[in-house]
């Protein structure tokens, strides 16, 4: 499916993407009939329009009425007027009770789930019946077009031979004029016994295909669960884009000016934070370009990273598509040229720096001195009072600051990733977990809990939330109705705590605070490689990566100890959980989808 949508009917372009399905199925399979009738014997050319007209009009009162037409009075007047005769008509009331005699009328369900799920869309009753209505629309068109077939008038002949000529393949070898005729006919008795490639190859199965190669994936250990999400975000967002956009169904018939137009969609049309809602995945591409066109210049289009990243999972299901025999245009597609240029600039230049002065103010916000309640934690509280609450929002700033660790790798933290009991300094083993993965394999490490964290009762925290049962270190940011990273519900509330400090420039959010703690650590001598190992950055070279090992805890907490220690105005306070932590109670924040509340 595209994507679970509050209202998975059938779109208007989706109806108009199977009607063209339909109609170009048909048009085909009527033009062989016609082409194999005219080759024989006492060919009545008359007799082959009536019989058309005949069908015309079959599908014509099906397409009015629904399966349970019947030729009414009005029915045989309009019919006489077209030219009918009274045996037409009876002819047309006996192809009617033969379609239903035969169990053709209803349309198979077969049929019409292969035509819903051609276009993407879910086969619900109510989509059923829309395909039906469609189904039959599609063939009294087809039924329509008897000119083509009979009168010889078909609108792509026209300029066929200046096309011909003009064409950069025009002028082939003589020597295909004198192909064997045995092999060619082979080849159309070959085809004929074999299906369209518009019903092999819908566009729709370009999703089955990406969840073969996320599968692949899946099973080699290359894409972890947030990898495979994107991977069937992007296939999907393609797939919708090329049905609703570009009004293709047959996978066979994408060529590069297509996937050219959805590069320019994602670069120039597109909301830039496209994904992070999860109503973005209920729009349809219109709305999506109306979305990201309504905004200022600067928040169109996703960066050149994003793109790349998306161009390179794309590139590997169609490598995919191709190698299994699916599509073999998919290999001419060059996304290599379609990709983006990442800005120029040194890595230290890339994001805005966070001086240790403005982020000191972070620590005179209310959360970490006196709050006005659990579900006030950035207000101050009462005068006079020292009112924190132990959660993700107290401790998790204090221990980016003092390890340098991500902002994932701390949100997801299990508690058995506390070390407390091997050897002499408490430590958080960085690796991944049930609850989330780690960057790269480089990230698995171990970094010492500053002296600075344990005056601060982290170790009690620990403890408190151990006791109750919990398995996750920061239960305050877990919901059981979403799949979001932890790690954006902490930001959602750590955001204002930042600019109310002054650090509103862009790029100066929680990640800033990292590279705080490596700038620090390299202003105070650490050497690179150390400062590698805290952060869990790779080596730059073979001796610096592949012949050495990483230091012990104790050697590590030497380097982390030349922090400058700036929570010293800070009180070590008795723990106090949130209540509804305390009470194991869902979170407040919680809210079941849109999907779940309608059942």
């Amino acid at each position: 499916m595209l994507a679970e949508s509050a209202d998975p009917t059938l779109s208007k372009s989706q109806i108009d993407a199977m009607l063209r399905t339909v109609v170009d199925r048909h048009l085909t399979k009527l033009d062989r009939v016609a082409l194999v009738a005219k080759g024989s014997t006492g060919f009545d050319p008359d007799q082959a329009r009536r019989d058309d007209k005949r069908a015309f009009w079959t599908y014509s009162l099906l397409d009015a009425r629904g399966p349970y037409a019947e030729v009414t009075d009005n029915d045989h007047v309009r019919m006489v007027e077209d030219g009918l005769c009274d045996a037409d008509i009876e002819a047309v009331k006996r192809h009617l009770k033969m379609l239903k005699d035969n169990g053709l009328v209803p349309t198979k369900h077969h049929i019409l789930r292969r035509l819903i799920e051609g276009v993407a869309a879910e086969p619900t009753s109510t989509n059923i019946q829309i395909a039906q209505g469609t189904y039959y629309r599609g063939m009294k068109l087809a039924l329509a077009a008897a000119d083509r077939r009979y009168g010889g008038t078909r609108a792509e002949d026209a300029d066929l031979v200046d096309r011909m000529f003009t064409s950069s393949d025009a002028v082939r070898p003589c020597s295909a004029l004198v192909e064997d005729t045995s092999r060619e006919q082979n080849k159309v008795s070959r085809s004929e016994k074999q299906e369209s490639p518009a019903t092999a190859f819908a566009m729709a199965d370009f999703l089955k295909i990406t969840e073969n190669v996320i599968d692949l994936n899946r099973k080699d250990d290359h894409w972890d669960e947030k990898t495979q999400r994107q991977v069937r975000s992007i296939s999907q967002l393609f797939v919708k884009f090329m049905i609703q956009d570009q009004h293709l169904v047959d996978l066979n018939s994408l060529k590069q000016i297509h996937v050219g137009k959805f590069a320019d969609f994602l670069r120039s049309e597109i909301y830039k934070h496209y994904g992070k809602s999860i109503r973005d995945s209920e729009l349809t591409i219109a709305e999506l370009r109306a979305d990201g066109l309504s905004r200022e210049k600067g928040l169109r289009g996703i960066s050149a990273d994003t793109l790349n990243r998306h161009f390179t999972f794309l590139r590997q299901i169609f490598d995919h598509a191709f190698a299994h025999g699916v599509a073999d245009n998919l290999e001419k597609i060059d996304l290599v040229k379609l990709r983006g240029r990442s800005k120029k600039r040194r890595a230290r230049d890339e994001r805005a720096k966070l001086p240790l002065n403005q982020f000191e103010v972070v620590f005179r916000a209310p959360p970490f001195n006196n709050c006005a309640a659990w579900n006030r934690l950035d207000e101050p509280g009462v005068l006079g009072q020292q009112q924190v609450f132990h959660c993700a929002l107290y401790f998790v700033p204090i221990l980016i600051y003092y390890t340098g660790c991500r902002r994932e790798e701390l949100c997801g933290l299990m508690v058995e990733d506390v070390v407390l009991d091997n050897g002499q300094y408490a430590y958080l083993h960085i690796a991944k977990n049930a609850q989330r993965r780690i960057k790269n394999p480089q990230s698995q490490r171990n970094i010492p809990l500053h002296p600075e964290v344990i005056r601060l009762n982290f170790i009690a925290y620990v403890q408190a939330i151990k006791s109750l049962g919990y398995r996750l270190l920061f239960p305050d940011l877990y919901s059981p109705t979403t799949t979001s990273p932890m790690g954006n519900r902490f930001y959602k509330q750590f955001k204002p705590i930042l600019m109310s400090s002054g650090a509103t420039e862009e790029g100066l959010g929680a990640h800033a605070v990292r590279h705080l703690f490596g700038a620090q650590l390299k202003k105070r001598l650490v050497a690179e490689e150390d400062r590698a190992d805290l952060l869990g950055h790779g080596g730059g070279t073979e001796t610096s990566e592949r012949y050495c090992e990483p230091h012990e805890i104790a050697t590590m907490m030497e380097l982390v100890l030349k922090l400058p220690v700036i929570t010293t105005h800070l009180e070590r306070a008795t723990i106090n959980l949130l209540p509804w932590v305390e009470q194991k109670q869902v979170a407040p924040f919680s809210q079941p989808s849109r999907a779940k509340r309608r059942i």
